[in-house]
């Protein structure tokens, strides 16, 4: 958890400045989607080695080289210049970070019991959101001192290269609290290839769906601010921080008290369904206070519902798998998430502030078809990965789910 809090802290304060980087760099709005693509395809790339990494090493190993490949990532932003070389960088922040995720989850999943997931996947985000609070409070405040000791403006490529180092700095010492982590070998067939075949290809199929309605506007969510209500840094830290106080509120509740009574899958398709009003008032509101608000309220029910359902995911898979599932369903989010953010790019290029407004309505139209797909194809499915646990990889064949 120590980790995962000084993780979200670093990395949040450089991805805080990543897109204004890229903007001091003079790239367009198409060039900034393809970015946010490239940082997926990353993801897509990384996500099988990540889970076949740990064959050989320690969750702890993984988690580690992981970091390694995200900071090489961070150090290419810093260092280039030229698209090619940034799309190469952000290729590599996103190929790293899904390696620490796929061996971190699988890492939390091992640990804890069935019953006891959805709390623990809960404050497993509401730390990450917290962090995220704070980071995104703290890059705001800081732009101003770091531009009169550089001498430049704030929004200067040299002043937020700087930030982002110091983003990159934090994220690094969250390597500390994992060396304190024993280093126990991964079991035998822990990363076998998942073999609930059927099953696996329903979870992909929404995750495709949330992940391009996900890339059409998250990765932007400081562009918004900017752009459509001229905020400046410190404005759009207390924005995302107000934001990502929302999302820690609703991981934390979701967990720990809709999900016992109303059932895992009920509660987040629930969920789901209700932030979708608030995304809308965002898309179309002239006042910044007002979106701000929305956008917290949406991202308490949607971080609530997303710790609930990576249990109900990660419960329906035999310990054998649970490292593959998570591989194969981030490459299949980061897949569509890259698709959205250029077709995102795509659209402000083409509609100039309107675009925003497509950006979100992109997402809420996503939203709204994986919700009611998820009780489609899973309302009749119950989660009994766990009741597999001593003979999964020969059980999962004849599996019905």
């Amino acid at each position: 958890m120590a980790a995962s809090g000084l993780g979200s802290f670093g990395l949040g304060v450089a991805a805080f400045y990543l897109n204004f980087v890229y903007r001091a760099l003079g790239f367009d709005e198409l060039a900034i989607g393809m970015l946010a693509g490239a940082q997926a395809v990353g993801g897509v790339v990384g996500a099988w080695p990540a889970a076949r990494l740990a064959r050989s090493y320690s969750r702890r190993a993984a988690i580690l080289s992981g970091g390694v490949v995200t900071a090489a990532g961070i150090v290419g932003i810093l260092v280039t210049d030229a698209l090619t070389s940034q799309l190469l960088a952000a290729a590599l922040l996103g190929g790293g970070g899904v390696v620490v995720f796929a061996s971190g989850s699988a890492l939390i999943a091992d640990a804890t019991s069935a019953g006891d997931r959805p709390r623990r996947f809960g404050q497993q985000v509401a730390v990450g959101t917290i962090a995220g609070f704070v980071s995104a409070y703290v890059a705001g405040q800081i732009a101003a001192p770091v531009a009169a000791l550089v001498a430049a403006p704030a929004s200067s490529l040299a002043v937020v290269r700087v930030l982002v180092a110091l983003g990159g700095l934090v994220a690094a010492a969250s390597a500390l609290p994992i060396l304190l982590v024993r280093a126990v070998p991964v079991a035998r067939g822990a990363l076998a290839a998942p073999l609930r075949h059927g099953l696996l290809l329903r979870f992909g199929a929404i995750d495709a769906i949330f992940g391009f309605g996900a890339g059409s506007f998250i990765p932007f969510i400081n562009l918004f601010f900017a752009d459509r209500f001229a905020l400046d840094f410190a404005a759009i830290g207390i924005a995302l921080g107000v934001i990502a106080v929302g999302g820690s509120l609703g991981a934390l509740l979701h967990g720990i008290h809709l999900a016992p009574r109303l059932g895992e899958l009920r509660a987040v398709v629930l969920v789901q369904l209700l932030s979708l009003p608030f995304a809308l008032v965002a898309a179309v509101v002239p006042f910044a206070a007002v979106a701000i608000g929305s956008l917290a309220v949406r991202a308490g029910l949607m971080y609530g519902s997303s710790s609930t359902y990576r249990a109900f995911q990660i419960s329906s898979f035999g310990p054998a798998e649970r490292a593959g599932v998570t591989a194969l369903l981030a490459i299949v989010w980061n897949a569509t998430a890259a698709a959205g953010s250029v077709v995102s790019g795509a659209l402000r290029t083409a509609l100039g502030d309107a675009g925003w407004t497509a950006n979100l309505l992109t997402l809420i139209a996503a939203y709204a078809v994986a919700a009611v797909l998820t009780v489609a194809l899973f309302g009749a499915h119950r989660p009994a990965g766990d009741a597999t646990a001593g003979d999964d990889l020969a059980a999962a064949p004849h599996s019905p789910a």
